[in-house]
């Protein structure tokens, strides 16, 4: 019953889009939501990363939001809480998004996979592709028109390969035919603080290009 309730709204709200009603917005059309897609990711083992995991972490963050900041892995203290950044790169990125301008409750931040690797290393090739249908489900849901990279592993979701983010760092790419800016992850910027302004401008282009 449920299904067919969904399915009629679905036929309901294509029709009037059909009549010209066209701020309704195309999200709503899309499944499977938010709600039900972190509780596929609470209970997922694809892959090893499973069995050491205290929590996965799904993201957090609007379900409308313009900018979207992939990172890379969940740390020791994300793992705990079940929640991204919330560590040293936690604090930093909150440092970066007050000197861009950016409010953390404005943006949807998640990560590359959604389970802790161990000893906080990266993750492995064939663990960002047991995850990337969730986050790809993330992008789908959430239709962010800007899509920050942050780190070598955010990267290798547009160039396949993980390394090269000095090189690219701040370069408008593509991906899921958003605009991606890859630039330094805050861990990075932890140890090396004067690499901060540099991800305080790609931020700040970032917004620039949701306008």
């Amino acid at each position: 019953m449920e299904d067919y309730k969904k399915n009629k709204l679905k036929e309901a709200l294509i029709y009037l889009k059909y009549l010209g009603f066209e701020k309704i917005d195309r999200r709503i059309l899309n499944t499977p939501q938010i709600s039900d897609l972190k509780k596929e990711v609470d209970v997922c083992s694809k892959c090893r990363l499973y069995k050491g995991r205290t929590k996965a972490v799904f993201g957090e963050g609007p379900s409308d939001a313009k900018l979207m900041i992939i990172g890379e892995a969940p740390g020791e203290r994300e793992d705990e809480l079940g929640l991204p950044f919330v560590g040293a790169a936690g604090k930093e990125i909150d440092f970066i998004f007050e000197l861009a301008g950016v409010k953390r409750k404005e943006v949807f931040i998640t990560n590359v996979v959604k389970c802790r690797p161990p000893g906080n290393r990266n993750p492995k090739p064939d663990e960002i592709d047991a995850c990337n249908r969730y986050l790809r489900d993330q992008i789908k849901i959430i239709d962010p028109k800007v899509i920050v990279l942050l780190g070598n592993v955010a990267l290798y979701l547009v160039t396949g390969s993980i390394g090269g983010i000095t090189k690219s760092r701040g370069k408008k790419m593509r991906y899921l035919s958003r605009i991606a800016i890859p630039t330094f992850h805050p861990a990075y910027v932890v140890r090396n603080p004067g690499s901060r302004d540099l991800v305080v401008k790609d931020i700040k282009e970032a917004l620039e290009s949701i306008n």
